[in-house]
């Protein structure tokens, strides 16, 4: 019976209305000043709305606190929404970004192998047999995202991942210890400043081996050796100022005859490949030699100059390095590395990929702009200020003004991992224990997405990428959508009926620990007391409104609202906490919750 159900809802839930809930929009004004519109709305779809002057909300609401915890975390439960509608969004951003790092995920990884190898010498096991699993990035990056106070530094980190891409896969898994590393440099330099991550990113052993450029030496003729082009070509299309010439507002720059110009060619790529050659493990004495050394992979790479290429290297915008005799690599990629950060692409170029992370797929040039302007430090500030960065993107008008919400432009498809945080800080999933021992190895098999496990440095997904369909044929992007499948639809499907009906699924636990058996104080669940309060006492409008605020942000359509209200009442009074479970999951299976506007 209950199959049939929730096969029933399912079928129902996919052909929800991709529409988002419609404001009510009225006109005042007259005589000689130009009329002035006034957008409301309301926490819940079927009330009068409150006023909100041009639509970016100057009186508290939940719906526009909820809308923009959802571009700045990873999800948040009522009782953060509630916080912000109360204090304001700038309160709550000026305490986040004052907030020091409170977690490191390296630190974290260790106490976690540290254990795993005592629990064998506790059996009379031979410890020497001990391995850092790659499980445990996983427990590792679920502790740090569900458990740390800094929610904005937490949701910006995990973007910065997807732009300056490295990957477990092939080979990096085997190192956890390197993959922690890396994320705790994306951490703690999320709210500093975007030259300092060029140069930590360039010197990380992670990206040394994942693009690279560790031990890549000098050109010998003789041998017909030429220094690896792989991360001069990267650093330049992807993470910094992109095959093309831009204007401040993210459009191309067009020569005489209306083709784009590029930033670079062939034998740019050789002459910063030049650059980022002498590199090897910080702990070698020699250049060469193969390294697992966990040391080995959470320290800078050390250069080593007589494996440098000597002479002037030739750069962006005619700049040409200083001729150092001896060699010396680390000021030549110094020189390289301020080269790049001061070309002009940089800030609409990075601008738009983080705005497209966290509020939309298809920025305005004028907020494209805006944002890169912060970049520049056009106001007074200081080039390459993520604080500024992050602060433009999140507090512009096309971000907060929520009666933009309707518009083609407007929206992003949310992306399966932040689908699965949004459930689980919503209904505050932590096991008994603390922890959150999560490898997400089958989420990853049906969703095509888990936290440094891109399948190229292109990251899950193309920042201009254009489905087939509509939204190509309107000119637009949608990047989520490249990993937007007949499989990956029924694997969150999948996903979201374990979450949400069966209460031991919510996460893929492992044993980790000799002698380690299953008990239900490592399982986190989530927390529906409120949800089911309501399911009980038969309030099914405002169990609805309340998931509408924490999930769709007030933007379930009265259709959807009206479909979740209609099933959810068939289901037996007895049935509360099946109530509330039902209507989660309706909720975040409709195109309400999917598309994040």
């Amino acid at each position: 019976m209950r199959k049939t159900t929730y096969f029933f809802s399912l079928c129902v839930a996919l052909f929800f209305s991709m529409s988002v809930i419609a404001q009510q929009t009225e006109t005042i004004g007259g005589g000689n000043t130009d009329d002035v519109i006034i957008t409301t709305s309301h926490d819940k779809v079927a009330e009068p709305g409150i006023n909100t002057m041009s639509g970016i909300g100057i009186l508290p609401n939940l719906n526009a606190a909820s809308r923009f915890l959802g571009q700045s975390t990873l999800g948040a439960d009522y009782e953060l929404i509630e916080q912000v509608s109360n204090t304001g969004i700038r309160k709550w951003m000026d305490d986040q970004l004052a907030m020091p790092v409170s977690f490191s995920t390296q630190d974290y990884l260790n106490d976690i192998a540290i254990a795993a190898y005592d629990s064998i010498a506790m059996i009379g096991g031979d410890s020497s047999d001990f391995y850092y699993s790659s499980q445990t990035w996983m427990y590792t990056w679920w502790k740090y995202v569900m458990d740390s106070p800094d929610l904005l530094r937490a949701r910006v980190a995990y973007s910065l991942s997807q732009i300056f891409v490295i990957s477990e896969e092939p080979d990096l898994r085997q190192y956890p210890i390197t993959l922690a590393n890396y994320y705790d440099m994306l951490i703690e330099n999320s709210f500093g400043n975007y030259r300092d991550i060029l140069g930590h990113m360039t010197r990380h052993p992670a990206m040394g081996r994942y693009l690279t450029h560790l031990m890549n030496p000098k050109t010998n003729i003789s041998q017909n050796r030429f220094p690896d082009e792989n991360y001069a070509r990267e650093i330049m299309q992807l993470f910094s100022i992109g095959l093309y010439e831009l204007n401040q507002d993210g459009s191309r720059v067009l020569d005489g005859n209306g083709d784009p110009v590029p930033t670079y060619d062939n034998g740019l790529i050789a002459e910063f490949a030049k650059v980022f050659t002498g590199y090897s493990w910080g702990d070698n004495v020699n250049f060469y030699g193969y390294s697992n050394r966990d040391a080995s992979y959470s320290m800078p790479m050390k250069m080593f100059n007589d494996y440098h290429e000597p002479g002037v290297k030739y750069l962006l915008n005619g700049a040409q390095t200083p001729n150092y005799n001896p060699p010396n690599g680390e000021a030549d990629v110094d020189f390289a590395l301020d080269n790049i950060f001061n070309h002009s692409n940089v800030g609409p170029f990075i601008g738009r990929l983080l705005i497209q992370r966290l509020v939309k797929s298809n920025p305005s040039p004028g907020y494209i702009s805006r944002v890169a302007a912060a970049f520049n430090g056009d106001n007074g500030g200081t080039r390459g200020d993520m604080k500024a960065v992050i602060e433009a993107i999140l507090l512009d008008p096309e971000a907060r003004d929520c009666a933009l919400v309707n518009g083609i432009h407007e929206g992003m498809l949310r992306e399966p991992i932040v689908r699965y945080t949004n459930i689980s800080r919503a209904f505050n999933a932590m096991a008994p224990d603390g922890t959150y021992r999560n490898v997400t190895y089958d989420f990853r098999e049906k969703t095509e997405q888990r936290p440094l496990s891109a399948p190229s440095v292109f990251n899950f997904y193309k920042s201009d990428y254009q489905p087939i369909g509509p939204i190509g044929n309107a000119g637009l992007v949608a990047p989520e959508f490249q990993i937007t499948n007949a499989q990956t639809i029924l694997g969150y499907a999948s996903h979201l009926h374990e979450w949400t009906f069966r209460e031991h699924d919510l996460i893929e636990y492992w044993n980790i620990f000799a002698g380690e058996t299953w008990n239900e104080n490592k399982i986190p669940m989530l927390d529906l007391s409120d949800e089911e309060l309501l399911g009980d006492e038969k309030n099914y409008e405002e169990l609805v409104d309340r998931l509408n605020i924490i999930l769709a942000h007030g933007n379930m359509t009265p259709e959807t609202v009206s479909t979740i209200v209609n099933t959810i009442n068939q289901i037996p009074d007895y049935e509360t906490e099946l109530r509330a479970r039902m209507a989660i999951f309706l909720t975040m299976i409709s195109p309400d919750y999917l598309i994040m506007r």
